[in-house]
């Protein structure tokens, strides 16, 4: 940092982001965004999310609240991950200092901190670090740091009420706010102010879209039509890809240990019930009886966002104490709360660890009290029923986190008679976050066997059943998690003497934090009886706790005026219940100014992350789609012994269970950054950087080639023999048509691993301008600021030696849902105002990439070790998400322009109206990415919304 002999200084406490100096004029070495609450009101930026999300440099695996919307691990947590490094790897700080991780980690496996519950209406700004920042912040901030600085002296009261909604008149928003300050901090001495904020986002689902999104007919895109229960075009086959239970169940007799003959309606009376009639053939893949079913849209149930609200509460106070120091105590709780539908689940269907299955599901003739079943429509006969049907109770998971945050900060000066003044900072901070999860909806197996041997679930009339007896098979799942940090620092500075640049600086510190999370299992394993257990809720655990002690320095060395040099380090002790880490991050930055208008600045320094709760202690089970071989003689007979219906298909989804690795070792970073920033005039400044990040010992999946061990499970007749080492298959549920035939694999089981490296580099470019407009339009003046970001190379080195390549590619794929890495990212925003309106129009854009993924198991590496991104190696045209989806090898690219319209009308009320997506842009097509359907939320949510509108007032008074 740059910086000067300081003539009086004020008491005043000012957090600079990235350095230990409280020098507010000061430049650095790193290059640093800056977001001013300005700057938000005239993008239409209103929450810490949307803020964050924009960024050019947040990258690959970056966590929105859509992810929660497609079954995410972390549902109501958002998070941003620069570099595309992950969240695991963004250090998010309030006024420079730590908060509690999200109790449910990212994947199951990343501790981050939610960005949701942080109120924004009490933000000065944002400060993004797009650097390494372990040498001034400790672990975490390997691929940079976000500091969010509150206000600090608000006066009288302030307000906000605002509403919008999307031009098909859904996804309703509601937001306000209101703040009374009192006290003036230069009059009074002190300042103190309340703040309450709330905002509600409603629920939007595929089935509200225009098409294609909302249903599973993709045959206008040129791929089949893949809702329940369909006939191949022309024909009275049933496409058996995608035959199954729907919400009117279907029934046929059960003779000797098998299905026999088509099904019908187990309910004729209700007929389909607003589904669609179908009858045909071949139902279960290579039967000649009719069929008559019912036709479901696919998409029925699935939600393209989550329905979230928030409610906040702040008490901010500051208060001079003396002429030379000032105390800053702020308290912050926020509940967020976040509600995830999904499909109801089918009667045949499996504990989570796929140990016991009800597929296929059996009702005995005769029930458990020896009187005849009233669901089985053959009984009179004394013949048993295969019925197959969806329960009639959408499956609903709500997660509430309460977060309780207070921070205290002390700082001041002291005069000295030699070098410049004494500058001490001291600061704690505590924050618990409380997170209920319930979940509902989803059948419990032993309660569901049991509701079948004795009669108590109406299958034929669901909807009489009571609630005691829907509760008894569907009962409630809840949990409660938390995480906790404490957190005390102290930092002195001071000048030491001058140099021909001037005052050399030096900075000391130290910190002691205890952080902790308690996950619970949601869904434990009951050894003596695995049907104790619910389907499908994910057994994600982590529970632990530790101290870490930290030493710290900083020096600044301004050598001449054109030169500065500024040098940091930090040593950290971690103490865990099972092992001890130590690590120390150094960090040299320089800027060399050879003439007022060229600045060429640089860093080089390393940094590192320890491994999280989840991935020492704790475990987690994803889904991948999978492809199975069909060049295989032996995977087409396995498919051919199953009728080759829809259990044996490539795009069904397979577990994968990552379980944590008390040996890991933690990660290492090398990092360094280049460029020169050029000020031409008084009013331009552009800037470009080279950025390098390296991280060794990266923490990943052991299960490195999913597909290729499920693939020769299949083949070895369902045995591991001859898979890695550490590398389990675990068999699944039978197949209810063909229950004597080899079953699929369930899940495929592993420990996390250190890898050889993750590397990525690049370059950064921004502009900055602000000017009057010539000639007659002088009184307008305009304001621009522009970032973009071009990954150059993105790559991951295995144990094996293989190289996975993601730049401009889908991957990562299984580490964050098929994200990928689109090379370019960039959004240029432009105000104009006049008087007393501000019109500002954002331009977003994000390139398109290849639908290939090294890591997706679709090819095996050449002899370098690296993987062929042709077209035929394309996850898009394998088809990985199933047989409806059209071939396609490269996503498009795709703009966003969103238009933010201001007007004051006088010091008291201003009013403003912000049209997102304002030219109607869609989301270009991506068949290969899971985390979305049909597009990738990452990049390209406010396509599939299409525009949106909010309009909303303020009041100051």
């Amino acid at each position: 940092m740059a910086s000067s002999p300081a003539p009086e200084q004020e008491a005043e406490s000012v957090t600079v982001t990235g350095t230990l100096f409280h020098d507010p004029n000061a430049t650095s070495s790193s290059e640093i965004t800056h977001i001013t609450r300005k700057d938000m009101q005239q993008r239409g930026l209103k929450t810490a999310n949307d803020i964050l999300q924009q960024l050019s440099a947040n990258g690959a695996g970056n966590l929105t609240s859509q992810w929660a919307a497609g079954g995410g691990f972390a549902p109501g947590g958002s998070a941003p991950s620069l570099r595309g490094l992950s969240t695991d790897s963004t250090l998010v700080l309030i006024d420079g200092q730590r908060n509690s991780y999200y109790p449910l980690a990212d994947d199951g496996e990343r501790d981050f901190v939610d960005t949701t519950w942080i109120p924004q209406s009490i933000m000065e700004g944002v400060d993004v670090l797009q650097d390494g920042g372990s040498a001034t912040y400790g672990a975490d901030a390997v691929a940079g740091v976000v500091n969010f600085t509150t206000r600090k002296n608000i006066q009288g009261f302030e307000a906000n009420a605002e509403g919008g909604l999307s031009q098909r008149g859904d996804t309703g928003h509601q937001r306000l706010y209101a703040t009374y300050g009192h006290g003036d901090l230069n009059r009074d001495g002190y300042n103190f102010y309340i703040n309450s904020e709330y905002q509600q986002d409603d629920a939007l689902y595929y089935r509200q879209l225009q098409s294609p999104y909302n249903n599973g007919d993709l045959t206008s895109l040129g791929g089949s039509n893949g809702n329940t229960n369909t006939l191949l075009p022309g024909t009275n086959q049933f496409n058996t890809n995608y035959t199954g239970s729907t919400s009117a169940a279907i029934v046929r007799p059960f003779v000797n240990g098998a299905g026999v003959g088509g099904y019908s309606l187990l309910n004729p009376q209700a007929g389909c019930g607003g589904l669609t009639p179908v009858s045909g053939y071949n139902f279960t893949g290579n039967d000649t009886s009719l069929t008559s079913a019912c036709s479901q849209n696919s998409k029925q149930y699935a939600m393209v966002q989550p329905d979230q609200r928030r409610v906040s509460a702040t008490a901010h106070f500051t208060a001079n104490v003396t002429d030379n120091s000032q105390l800053v105590a702020m308290f912050n709780w926020s509940q967020a709360r976040t509600i995830t539908t999904s499909a109801p689940s089918p009667y045949g269907t499996a504990t989570q660890a796929e140990l016991v299955s009800s597929s296929p599901v059996v009702l005995p003739w005769q029930l458990s009290n020896g009187q005849l079943n009233p669901n089985d429509p053959y009984a009179a006969q004394h013949q048993d029923a295969q019925i197959a049907g969806l329960f009639n109770q959408v499956p609903v998971t709500t997660d509430t986190s309460n977060n309780f945050r207070g921070s205290v900060r002390y700082t001041g000066w002291a005069r000295s008679n030699w070098g410049s003044d004494w500058n001490y900072d001291a600061d704690f901070v505590g924050m618990n976050t409380l997170l209920n999860q319930v979940q509902t909806g989803q059948p419990y197996l032993s309660h569901l066997e049991n509701a079948i041997a004795d009669g108590s679930y109406n299958f034929v009339n669901p909807s009489q059943n009571s609630r005691s007896a829907t509760n008894y098979v569907l009962p409630v799942n809840t949990i409660n998690a938390r995480s906790q940090e404490y957190s005390g620092q102290a930092t002195l500075s001071k000048g030491l003497f001058k140099l021909p640049g001037g005052m050399v600086k030096v900075a000391i510190g130290g910190n002691i934090r205890y952080e902790a999370v308690n996950d619970p299992n949601a869904n434990p394993l009951d050894v003596n009886n695995p049907a104790n257990q619910w389907a499908i809720y994910n057994p994600v655990a982590q529970v632990g706790h530790r101290w870490v002690e930290s030493g710290f320095y900083e020096v600044n060395i301004p050598i001449v005026k054109m030169l500065n040099i500024d040098t940091s380090g930090r040593y950290d002790n971690y103490n865990e219940q099972s092992e001890n880490f130590s690590h120390f991050s150094p960090k040299v930055g320089f800027q060399f100014k050879p003439i007022k208008q060229i600045t060429l600045r640089g860093t080089f320094n390393r940094g590192f992350r320890v491994p999280s709760f989840a991935e020492t202690g704790g475990q987690t089970e994803g889904f991948v789609p999978v492809q199975w071989d069909q060049t295989n003689p032996a995977i087409t007979a396995w498919q051919n012994s199953h009728g080759n219906d829809g259990y044996v298909q490539s795009g069904n989804y397979i577990g994968q269970l990552n379980v944590g690795n008390p040996q890991l070792k933690p990660e290492t970073s090398t990092s360094y950054t280049i460029g020169p920033v050029f000020n031409p005039t008084n009013w331009l400044t552009i800037s470009a950087e080279y950025y390098y990040i390296k991280k060794n010992h990266f923490i990943t999946s052991g299960i490195l080639n999913p597909n290729a061990y499920l693939n020769q499970w299949v083949e070895n007749g369902g045995s591991n023999v001859g898979l890695p080492a550490g590398i389990t298959v675990v068999p699944g549920p039978k197949d209810g048509n063909y229950p004597n035939a080899l079953v699929a694999p369930a899940y495929v089981a592993g420990e996390y691993i250190n890898a050889k490296s993750m590397m990525t580099d690049g370059v950064d470019l921004s502009i900055s301008a602000h000017a009057h407009l010539p000639g007659a339009l002088h009184d307008v003046t305009w304001y621009s600021n522009g970032q973009a970001t071009y990954v150059r190379r993105f790559n991951q080195v295995n144990p094996d030696g293989s190289i996975y390549q993601f730049a401009g590619t889908l991957g990562p794929y299984s580490a964050v849902s098929a994200s990928g890495t689109p090379r370019w990212r960039a959004n240029w925003s432009n105000t104009f105002a006049w008087k007393k309106l501000a019109v500002t129009p954002t331009v977003y854009y994000t390139s398109g990439y290849k639908t290939v993924a090294d890591d997706s198991g679709a090819t095996a590496p050449a002899a370098d070790g690296r993987y062929s991104h042709s077209c035929a190696n394309s996850v898009g045209m394998l088809q990985f998400n199933g047989p409806a989806y059209p071939t396609q090898c490269r996503v498009k690219s795709f703009w966003d322009v969103d238009l933010t319209v201001n007007y004051q009308f006088n010091k008291k009320w201003s009013i403003y109206a912000n049209v997102y997506n304002l030219l109607g842009f869609r989301a270009p097509y991506d068949y290969a990415t899971y985390g979305g359907y049909l597009y990738n939320s990452s990049w390209s949510q406010k396509g599939v919304i299409m525009r949106s509108f909010q309009f909303g007032v303020n009041v100051t008074l």
